[in-house]
């Protein structure tokens, strides 16, 4: 049995692309009424702040759950890439005849390591940016309980 949507939740889902607009282009609450108003959607001023922290927090929600978890697989795939760049580097090497194509590859193994470098370098960041973002998920949850 499916689990039918509340009135609140359709008309926020509906008036989520206005809701966007509206904070994109940093319109005052009366002329976002004004124009979810000539799309349909009258309401109140109280109406209107209650759809609008809504969405903020979900917006919220979905940034943090992508920081806590997308943003360090991001970081492996990134570091998998330098690394398969790097190994056709040396196959490269490898098939290397003249000094100066020595050169020019060597130098281009120079600069992938550097870059990989940065990104090792940068683990304990990503930690304690994952911790920061798991202690201010676990305070959104306990304000919502």
């Amino acid at each position: 049995m499916a689990v039918k949507p509340t009135k609140q939740a359709r008309t926020l889902a509906e008036i989520k692309p206005f809701l966007k607009v509206c904070l994109i282009q940093r319109l005052s609450d009366k002329d976002a009424r004004e124009l979810l108003e000539v799309e349909g959607y009258p309401m109140s001023e109280r109406t209107y702040q209650r759809y609008k922290k809504e969405y903020n927090s979900g917006s919220t929600k979905r940034f943090l759950e992508i920081a806590r978890c997308e943003w360090a697989n991001e970081h492996i795939l990134i570091i998998d890439k330098f690394k398969w760049i790097e190994q056709k580097y040396h196959e490269i090497f490898k098939e290397c005849t003249e000094p100066l194509q020595y050169k020019a590859v060597l130098d281009s193994i120079c600069k992938v390591q550097e870059q990989i470098s940065t990104f090792y370098n940068d683990t304990p960041l990503m930690a304690k940016m994952k911790e920061t973002l798991e202690a201010k998920l676990q305070e959104l949850n306990d304000a919502k309980n």
